[in-house]
């Protein structure tokens, strides 16, 4: 009999599942910028409080092409997340992101799928809103002057949110081409493209490093005292942020 109904059980089926698809451009539409910023402050209380169930990311390398990685993450009262990024560097040849992900709930109680949803703007959003939230939190409230240096995804996201957490006098971006630099800053009303950037980041009081560099895109003797920089820019063992400005750096 117990065999009987173990073999029932393991058989039934689960039914219809109205699962949710959500498009890049619905997802859009479901995100407020500045709501975001708040959230992205609760979320990182919850986690350094221990309240956010995070495991380790296993990577998965493709050679010669790019590497997949699986993020899941869980809070009381939320459902089970997971968001999957594929990066193929070799994607922007061919005139497609080289960042791609997708997002997935979960109904914490049964593991049932709820929703899947395109995770590509919510990631781009996700990782310069981290970088804004910190210019709100812990820049100098007179602040009045931003660079931002680089053009591409990070950097388009970081000037939408820039002028969210601080009135600013001037946003700059700079870039390796200056015309990548005009081309960004002409999306953005008020940003100025600037070609100097040693000039730039000395007469800064915020800069936001946006690059996928694999050395340091500024000189640390660059940066006057009370400036406040961040760096969302990943490239290892490198990367764009100096490490003896990290040495001389307080929170």
């Amino acid at each position: 009999m117990t065999s009987a109904i173990s073999t029932s059980r393991s058989a039934q089926a689960k039914g219809d599942m109205p699962v949710l698809i959500l498009s890049e451009a619905e997802v859009k539409t479901c995100i407020d910028l500045r709501q975001l910023l708040d959230v992205l402050a609760g979320g990182f209380k919850a986690l350094s409080g221990g309240k956010v169930v995070n495991p380790a990311r296993p990577q998965l390398d493709v050679p010669q092409a790019g590497y997949s990685l699986a993020m899941s993450a869980w809070i009381a009262g939320m459902h089970l997340t997971v968001k999957i990024v594929n990066v193929f560097e070799g994607n922007v040849a061919k005139g497609i992101p080289s960042h791609l992900a997708t997002i997935h709930l979960f109904d914490p109680q049964t593991g049932m799928p709820v929703c899947v949803m395109d995770g590509t703007y919510i990631t781009a959003v996700r990782t310069s809103g981290s970088a804004v939230l910190s210019v709100r939190e812990l820049a100098r409230r007179d602040a009045k002057v931003a660079t931002v240096v680089g053009a591409g995804v990070q950097a388009g996201q970081h000037l939408h949110l820039l002028p969210l957490v601080r009135d600013f006098a001037e946003i700059r971006v700079v870039s390796k081409e200056f015309s990548d630099a005009q081309a960004l800053a002409a999306q953005h009303p008020g940003v100025v493209a600037v070609a100097d950037i040693e000039a730039a980041v000395r007469s800064s009081d915020v800069v936001c490093l946006a690059t996928h560099s694999y050395a340091p895109v500024i000189s640390a003797d660059w940066v006057r005292p009370g400036t406040h920089v961040s760096s969302v820019g990943v490239a290892p063992p490198g990367g764009e942020l100096p490490v003896e400005l990290v040495g001389r750096a307080i929170l």
